[in-house]
């Protein structure tokens, strides 16, 4: 389906092939077809999904497998190589595929958490550190697909947050306490910042005319 063919990123790495290759992965035992992947997320909230190895080419592929929540049974695979012949940077390709149907309901957000993913897969390749996890805070309660002007709506949960300050499907969500929301990545600070059961304004756009309204989370 189109939405795994998106999960897909390449990029340049400013380190040895020999490096990125052992960073790809971190061995969790003597077992060594069992290992953490650094930057996808996992269930246990240690750094690096858990997954299993399923074919390894030394310095050119892994494919793996992702063994916890979320997106167990998904596949990871990643390439890497010279970017040219000089042999630097180290050129890297990742993709995951087999992810549940039902993200294809959820709009953009699974694009965007990839986006999320791949950064932090790079921060360790890059510098071998682990991007802090991943803060959930409270739940906006609607499915939304960035535009360029805002957040559009395109399902809304009936009886969470947005349904409740009278969002509907359709609406273009511009901001959030009064700061301007353009993209997931805003959205989720705002919202890892807020406990459930704040009460956080809401400011949107139907028909030409601005609403504003507020509700606890």
């Amino acid at each position: 389906m189109a939405l795994m063919d998106d999960l897909r990123a390449a990029f340049h790495v400013e380190q040895p092939q020999s490096v990125v290759w052992q960073r790809l992965r971190e061995t969790t035992g003597p077992d060594e077809r069992r290992c953490r992947v650094p930057g996808f997320p996992s269930a246990d909230g240690e750094p690096g999904c858990l997954a299993s190895v399923l074919a390894s080419e030394p310095q050119k592929s892994l494919r793996l497998r992702k063994d916890d929540a979320p997106c167990a049974g998904s596949w990871i695979h990643i390439v890497v190589g010279p970017a040219n012949a000089s042999g630097w940077p180290t050129h890297v390709a990742v993709a995951q595929f087999g992810l549940p149907p039902a993200l294809e309901r959820m709009g953009d957000a699974p694009k965007a958490h990839w986006r999320r993913i791949v950064a932090d897969f790079r921060l360790y390749l890059d510098h071998g550190v682990h991007a802090p996890p991943v803060t959930w805070g409270a739940d906006f309660g609607a499915s939304l697909a960035q535009t360029p002007t805002g957040l559009a709506v395109t399902r809304v949960e009936e009886g969470a947050f947005a349904g409740r300050c009278g969002m509907r499907e359709g609406d273009l969500l511009v901001a959030l306490r009064g700061v301007r929301t353009l993209c997931y990545s805003q959205l989720w600070s705002m919202l890892a910042l807020t406990e459930p059961g704040d009460v956080m304004a809401v400011q949107w756009v139907r028909d030409g005319q601005m609403h504003t309204a507020a509700a606890d989370l």
